[in-house]
């Protein structure tokens, strides 16, 4: 049988390499047409970093929720506190791993929210409210691991 300190070390592992994953390929291909509209125009170069950075919050929530696991069961010290069940952590940590896919979707809104901005740099406000709307399905899935972490008793 496996012991619950690796399934937390497993879930903790999982919260931040799934989300971290998929938010580096958000941010890399936002990058690539960033950096490719500022060497036409060095001008645009907020507006397309602005759209770059957000694939990259799911990294953010992912580490989050990791830290939380690791200090909340008692992992930090190397030894979970008494009644800590690790599958139930891992089954908490489940909607922050999953809301790391959504760093995907978000870097195709971000991408072409920076190639709308090459040509008409006015709709820059649409297309980060574009890009943000994905944000919110990522903020959803930290918000139910947190939740679920509060109602096992790891907070």
């Amino acid at each position: 049988m496996v012991a619950d300190i690796a399934w937390v070390a497993l879930a903790a592992g999982l919260a931040v390499g799934i989300p971290g994953i998929f938010a580096a390929i958000g941010v890399g291909m936002t990058g690539v047409a960033a950096a490719g509209v500022t060497s036409e125009d060095p001008t645009k170069f907020s507006k397309a970093f602005v759209l770059e950075v957000l694939p990259g919050t799911q990294g953010f929530y992912g580490f989050i929720a990791a830290m939380l696991i690791i200090i909340g069961t008692g992992l930090l010290g190397g030894e979970l506190r008494p009644g800590i069940s690790g599958l139930a952590v891992l089954a908490a940590a489940v909607p922050v791993i999953f809301q790391g896919f959504t760093s995907y979707a978000q870097g195709l809104a971000a991408t072409a929210g920076v190639s709308a901005i090459a040509k008409k740099p006015e709709v820059f406000g649409k297309c980060v409210m574009y890009t943000v709307m994905v944000e919110t399905y990522a903020i959803l899935g930290f918000l139910a691991t947190f939740l679920l972490l509060i109602s096992i008793g790891v907070w």
